[in-house]
This record gives structure tokens, C-alpha cells and sequence, in this order.
């Protein structure tokens, strides 16, 4: 390959960032263009703050736009005007129209964090780790303009474990991803690579997280609790309360004590130990409610908690 492969790069959140430095140092890519949603009001003081990818190209120089809506006539335009060999999408936030998909030379490709078909949707990495996946991984895929229903190029799996949550899962699939990307795009335009169609059929979805289910029901089985909390780690957090303030329990492990569910069995160094429905979980992490993280042991040393309270309603 003489010639580097001329990308326009679309995403917004630190998911998609290492895929754009794989792409930007790799001389065979050249990032020509990158387009990430609008900054967005963050913080107590709501100031607008930029997404991760534009921080990322703004330091690296290269040209960004900003569309509220990617669909409309002169972002089309503007990304068609660089003409593009590949169109990459990382995890952008919006549905793209097929007079963007139809752009690129050679095919627009999307990085999917799971092992399509499983986990199409909007939050695959928590929905594995709840729903006691043993694996997942990422796939790079051509884009239809279904759902994460393209043929996937490739994709790499890996293990989950009990030390995982969605932020450590994240963060690992994250830079897998960028690599296997760029692995992607050579070949594909190499001709080694033959997308699958994927089995419709095996199909599982991955809808957004909603309040409801951030509520931790001590009465379900250990695993089950030590998923959730591990799940939906650091963002958005499970939620118990304790004397009335709320807590967000970021990290925990199994232990084979039991008792009442929600009654906390003891306190220790290595954290708090509290009841389920079937066994028990050893809460090691947590965030109280208006507060920063720490460990549980320092949680239990000025917060008046003692062996026999109850955690949740």
C-alpha cells in the first residue's frame, strides 16, 4: 500500500479516542477530517465542556466540525468534499443516514464494543457484565443503516471475570478495539477480509440503563448483586441508602456468610459485608451520596454504621 488511507473519523466519548490515536500515528491512515458531537454543559457550574475526540483532535491540529446534526446538508457536504477511503465511527451518539453511510470509497466501518450479534444497542458492555457474560469483545462492522446489523469484518473476544466492572471492561475493549480497527481497514482494502452477515436470529439487545434498575435488591442472589454493582461501576452506579443517605457501591466480592438480606453481617478492613438472598457480598468501594470515592473501610470509620444495620428500604 503506497498511498495512506484517507479516513473521516466520527465519534465523541473516551471510548472512541484510542481508536483515533491508532489511526492518526499509523502512516498508513491519514485522518483528514474528524466529526464529534456538540460540546455539552458539564459540571456544577454547567460550563460547556469539549467531548474527549475534539479535545484529542484539537491537540493533534486536525480539522473538527461539530453538527448538531450530523445528517444535515452541509455537514454531508463537508464530509464529502475530503473523499474519503473509509468513514470510522466510534461510538458518535448519532444514527447515521445513508447519504453519509454511501460516502467512503471503501465502506463506512463502525467499532461495536460486543460480540455482535449480541449486544446491539447503546450500552453493550454494562449489559454483558449484568447479564453474566463470560465474554465479550469488540467487532468492527460496515455499516447499514439498521441498528449494528452490518457484516462484521472482525472481531476479537475477551474474558470476563470477577475483578471487572464496566469501567475496567471499557477501558480494556477500548484499546483492543483501536487496534483491531486499523487491522480492519487494511485488509479490507486489501481484499483479505470478507465481512459475515450477522445471524439476526441471535440477535440481544443492549437498551440504555434506566434509574429503575440502578436500585440494588439485596434479596436477589450474591452473584447477581456482585454483578450489578460491578456493572454498572463507576457510571452510573448502583444505589442503596443507609440511615436514609444514599450510597453507591463501586466494588465488592462474594463471601459465603449469610443472613438476613440488606443486614450487614461486619465490618472490617477489607470493607463491609452484607447479606443477599442467597450468600453474601463484601462491598470494598463505594461513593456516598455528594462525596468522592473511597474505600469502604473509610466509609464505616465516620459514618456511624455498625454490624445488624440494614442497607436499602
Amino acid at each position: 500500500m503506497t498511498n495512506p488511507l484517507k479516513v473521516v473519523f466520527m465519534g465523541t466519548p473516551d471510548f472512541a479516542v484510542p481508536t483515533l490515536k491508532a489511526l492518526v500515528e499509523d502512516p498508513r491512515f491519514e485522518v483528514l477530517l474528524v466529526v464529534s458531537q456538540p460540546d455539552k454543559p458539564k459540571g456544577r457550574g454547567r460550563k460547556l465542556a469539549p467531548t474527549p475526540v475534539k479535545e484529542e483532535a484539537m491537540e493533534r491540529h486536525i480539522p473538527l466540525i461539530q453538527p448538531a446534526k450530523a445528517r444535515a446538508p452541509e455537514s454531508v457536504e463537508k464530509i464529502a468534499s475530503v473523499a474519503p477511503d473509509y468513514l470510522v465511527v466510534v461510538a458518535y451518539g448519532q444514527i447515521l443516514p445513508l447519504s453519509i453511510l454511501k460516502i467512503p470509497k471503501f465502506a463506512p466501518v463502525n467499532l461495536h464494543a460486543s460480540l455482535l450479534p449480541r449486544w446491539r444497542g447503546a450500552a453493550p458492555i454494562h449489559r454483558a457484565l449484568l447479564a453474566g457474560d463470560s465474554a465479550t469483545g469488540v467487532c468492527s462492522m460496515v455499516m447499514e443503516e439498521g441498528l449494528d446489523t452490518g457484516p462484521t469484518i472482525l472481531c476479537q473476544q475477551t474474558q470476563i471475570t470477577a475483578e471487572d466492572t464496566t469501567g475496567a471492561l471499557h477501558d480494556r475493549l477500548a484499546g483492543i478495539g483501536a487496534a483491531l480497527m486499523t487491522r480492519s481497514l487494511v485488509e479490507y482494502a486489501q481484499g483479505k477480509i470478507t465481512p459475515h452477515e450477522q445471524d439476526s436470529n441471535l440477535a440481544t439487545y443492549a437498551p440504555k440503563l434506566t434509574k429503575e434498575e440502578f436500585v440494588i435488591d439485596w434479596g436477589a442472589p450474591a452473584d447477581e448483586v456482585s454483578r450489578k454493582i460491578r456493572g454498572l461501576a463507576p457510571f452510573p452506579g448502583a444505589v442503596t441508602s443507609h440511615g436514609g443517605r444514599l450510597i453507591k457501591p463501586l466494588f465488592c466480592h462474594l463471601s459465603p456468610a449469610g443472613g438476613r438480606p440488606g443486614q450487614i453481617l461486619s465490618l472490617s478492613e477489607d470493607g463491609i459485608t452484607v447479606a443477599c438472598g442467597d450468600g453474601a457480598v463484601v462491598i470494598t468501594q463505594l461513593k456516598p451520596e455528594g462525596k468522592g470515592v473511597m474505600a469502604a473501610h473509610a466509609y464505616t470509620l465516620g459514618h456511624g454504621i455498625k454490624a445488624g444495620d440494614a442497607l436499602g428500604s
